[in-house]
């Protein structure tokens, strides 16, 4: 994949609406030999975006609820939390007044982590890492099937052909829907 392209589109798609979206990206299975390279990349392209301060960008919306606030603000790791909510790598901050919370990255999650059970709906990225891409499409088969399903990299048609989703983008993400001589869903 060009990281470079994939980290732009990706901190977009999330950053779009704060990531409350339902077909926005939920979480990111990177290769684990370039998922540091990426992360600092999909880091900048926020800032890009959204200024070093994305609390104070006028395009990055605020948390829809009270509710929803505090449920995303609940998969966020604290010294209470056990392991397998994974660890902040950016992001993380909040402000209830405001209902604003920060793009955040959680690195080492477990796929039980209860950021990995639901729709997050929200500006949270968890990140799982991946050494041959079976192991993807493997996690993707044994979860519900997604709406969306974002793939950048050189192997589109083996992901088409191992996974089902409302729909696909390759190499890029949200652009589905704009294709208004297609079924979406």
């Amino acid at each position: 994949a060009d990281l470079k392209v994939a980290a732009k589109r990706v901190a977009w798609g999330k950053a779009l609406n704060a990531g409350q979206t339902c077909i926005a990206p939920d979480y990111l299975m990177i290769h684990e030999d370039v998922k540091d390279k990426f992360l600092k990349l999909l880091v900048n392209e926020w800032k890009h975006l959204l200024t070093k301060d994305p609390q104070q960008a006028k395009h990055f919306v605020r948390i829809v609820s009270d509710k929803a606030l505090d449920r995303l603000i609940s998969y966020l790791p604290d010294s209470q939390s056990p392991i397998a909510y994974g660890q902040i790598y950016h992001g993380g901050t909040y402000d209830k007044a405001e209902r604003y919370l920060s793009p955040t990255i959680l690195t080492n999650v477990s796929p039980d982590a209860p950021v990995m059970q639901e729709e997050i709906f929200g500006p949270i990225f968890p990140v799982l890492t991946f050494k041959q891409i079976e192991e993807v499409t493997e996690f993707v088969a044994k979860r519900e099937r997604p709406l969306a399903l974002y793939y950048f990299g050189k192997q589109g048609d083996y992901i088409l052909r191992h996974t089902i989703s409302g729909g696909t983008c390759i190499n890029d993400v949200i652009m589905h829907i704009v294709n208004h001589d297609m079924p979406f869903g």
